[in-house]
């Protein structure tokens, strides 16, 4: 991530253009964080806990069962549809809808198999209440291909508008459902699939508007090649990646643990997730565009120049803000959930310490990714995962839900740690090439 002139737009016109990106994502976050917070208001933390639980098993495997549901496959998808002209993006967006929608009947299939066996291994995950979690993935499903679409399009900015419509939406529902009466953990699952699925006709509409659908040319055999080589998705990699940072060790608590301390962690992890984001977010929207408004001059010597200094921006934004949520974390706590969801400080300052580190690894693993490392990257993500399983079995035993996050801490250190240090030694190495050369 490197700061650059750019030629074709004047300084004027890109600085308003990323910070109205960054300011729509920061609304879209405060919003869906304001959503979290009224559903676990409203609920006890034990029916909540099972009000997360069901929605992490059920949205887990989306990435790799869904076509496009990554966001690397999307954004292959969509580099894919911009080479093409408006009739070929429609024809595209017709084939990719269908095959979704294969995709849709083959998930509900496996996800109905599932339902009782679910709830006979975790007990808390009722089939209802699975069914009903099922539901609220099927619109994000098919809004996928939409968002791939629009990115084709360069309409980035209609997006995140949708995304921004979306999250109001389902704080509006939410707040219409805490009103009513019955068994709200379902009510709140149909009020976020309604939410979804109206964020999803806005979406279809926009793409009618846009494109010419009467008039789509079916793409042909080498375009489809193309596309379905995009959308591969290898399983190791996604597995590392839901047992390393998508918080698997819940599966653990869920077996041998109350409902209440899976919603206590689960929080914790919510939090911890949005200040991973932080720091990356702030510093790309905001802090990279003002650098290039008052100091256009400045340039890097070379990619490891880039990526030590970036590092540290980003490592002078995660670590204050991750000790100040520390320190303040009760009073947050307290005025946001009320007092009964004071015993998830002790796993959220836990899950803090590592936020910060992976927030810092974001410069490294984006590095990594355009070195062509993935093999070395995969075997270290291999060795987190192993610590993460050999740690959460005993720690949680031992610890609960604060044994739980100092296992995911310890396995996503050693991922960011890792990848830091990868992407430091490949960087000096090519840098330390091209004098000699």
């Amino acid at each position: 991530m490197y700061l650059r002139h750019s030629r074709s737009l004047s300084i004027k016109k890109i600085i308003p253009r990323e910070g109205w990106f960054a300011g729509i994502a920061c609304c879209s976050t405060v919003i869906a964080l304001c959503n979290w917070i009224v559903i676990a208001r409203t609920l006890d933390p034990g029916i909540f806990g099972m009000y997360i639980f069901v929605q992490w098993i059920a949205g887990v495997a989306v990435p790799f069962v869904g076509v496009g549901a990554s966001t690397l496959a999307s954004s292959r998808v969509a580099c894919i549809q911009g080479r093409e002209a408006p009739r070929m993006i429609a024809g595209i967006f017709y084939f990719l809808w269908y095959r979704q929608c294969r995709c849709i009947l083959l998930y509900c299939l496996t996800y109905l198999l599932l339902a009782y066996p679910l709830f006979v291994i975790f007990g808390i995950c009722t089939p209802l209440l699975s069914l009903l979690a099922g539901l609220t993935i099927l619109p994000l499903l098919l809004s996928s291909i939409a968002g791939a679409a629009l990115r084709s399009l360069k309409r980035v900015d209609l997006l995140a508008t949708l995304q921004l419509l979306g999250t109001l939406l389902n704080l509006l529902l939410a707040l219409i459902a805490t009103q009513l009466h019955g068994y709200q953990v379902g009510i709140f699952l149909l009020t976020h699939a309604l939410a979804s699925t109206l964020t999803l006709i806005m979406g279809i509409i926009c793409i009618t508007r846009l494109l010419p659908m009467r008039a789509a040319i079916p793409p042909g055999s080498l375009i489809k090649k193309r596309l379905l080589d995009g959308l591969h998705c290898s399983f190791r990699p996604f597995l590392l990646d839901t047992i390393v940072w998508q918080h698997s060790e819940i599966l653990l608590l869920s077996l041998w643990h109350r409902p209440t301390m899976i919603g206590f962690y689960a929080i914790s992890a919510m939090f911890s997730c949005g200040v991973l984001k932080f720091a990356p977010s702030l510093y790309s929207g905001w802090i990279i565009p003002l650098l290039q408004h008052y100091f256009p001059q400045q340039h890097y010597l070379n990619p490891y120049d880039a990526f030590l200094k970036n590092s540290c921006y980003l490592t002078f934004i995660a670590a204050p803000t991750s000790i100040t949520i520390m320190l303040f974390s009760s009073t947050i706590i307290t005025m946001s959930l009320g007092s009964s969801y004071l015993p998830l400080i002790g796993p959220l300052r836990i899950l803090l310490i590592s936020a910060a580190f992976g927030s810092i690894a974001t410069m490294s693993l984006g590095q990594l990714t355009d070195k062509n490392s993935a093999r070395a990257l995969l075997w270290l993500n291999t060795g987190a995962a192993c610590a993460n399983i050999v740690l959460a079995v005993p720690l949680v035993a031992l610890w609960d839900m604060s044994g739980a996050a100092l296992a995911s801490c310890c396995a996503q250190m050693i991922s960011a740690v890792g990848s830091i240090i990868l992407c430091r030694n490949l960087l000096k190495k090519n840098a330390q090439q091209k004098e000699n050369d």
